[in-house]
């Protein structure tokens, strides 16, 4: 369990900038669960082998991530096999494998041929052989989203873990978000029903009406109010 600060950089905000608290949970070796709490939203995202959920005051809006998402996929799937076909269902090339140099740090760069930065790639430091870059969506093309993920900082939690201290995010080569660490807690005691996406589509509202006439319009519009009010302080 992960209590971290998040950190939204955004020129449209007051200040331009806003905090949030976030708490992640790990549940080794492939689910993880996010809650972040403003005053307006309340968001929870659950990931599994069955895929995944994201939720908004108690409504599924969607399931599926986004690409930020993936910051966690090198520090949850820590299982070689499971890590593998994580990471060739988001395009990372596992066939391609170069040394690259990052900040003064020598790094594996699998997934590209080093200074290629078009392509999904991940980057391990050849020293510790801990991530210390993701890149989850590369500027391939004129119009495209250049997205990735810096691991920062390390610090031990326990006796042989290790975890960054600071994740930043990046969009187009601007930081966009930072994670934090302030606290954490070793193998919490946490129930299962937590990380079951079976169990908690049986709690929240579902993603789609199932009955045949269209929801209110009134209740379409909450929907997007907060999805976009929601957006605006976490996205």
């Amino acid at each position: 369990e992960v209590l971290q600060k998040t950190v939204i950089y955004d020129p449209a905000l007051e200040g331009g900038m806003r905090e949030l608290d976030q708490t992640l949970y790990y549940r080794y070796p492939d689910r993880f669960r996010c809650e972040v709490r403003t005053p307006d939203a309340e968001q929870v995202l659950v990931v599994g082998p069955e895929g995944a959920i994201f939720v908004i005051n108690g409504k599924i809006i969607a399931e599926t991530e986004n690409p930020f998402d993936h910051f966690k996929d090198l520090l949850l799937y820590r299982e070689a096999e499971v890590l593998l076909k994580r990471l060739s269902q988001i395009d990372v090339n596992l066939d391609v494998v170069s040394l690259g140099r990052y900040k003064d740090r020598i790094a594996y760069v699998i997934g590209a041929k080093y200074p290629d930065e078009s392509v999904p790639q991940i980057w391990i430091e050849k020293e510790t052989f801990r991530p210390i870059r993701y890149v989850v969506r590369g500027g391939g093309s004129k119009d495209a989203t250049s997205e990735e993920i810096e691991y920062a900082d390390y610090m031990p939690l326990g006796k042989d873990r290790w975890y960054p201290a600071r994740i930043l995010f990046f969009q187009n080569g601007r930081l966009a978000r930072m994670y934090v660490l302030k606290t954490f807690r070793v193998n919490p005691d946490l129930p299962d029903q937590l990380f079951d996406i079976a169990y908690l589509k049986t709690v929240y509202q579902p993603i789609a009406d199932t009955q045949p006439s269209s929801p209110p319009t009134s209740e379409l519009d909450e929907v997007k109010k907060t999805i976009r009010d929601f957006t605006k302080t976490f996205e």
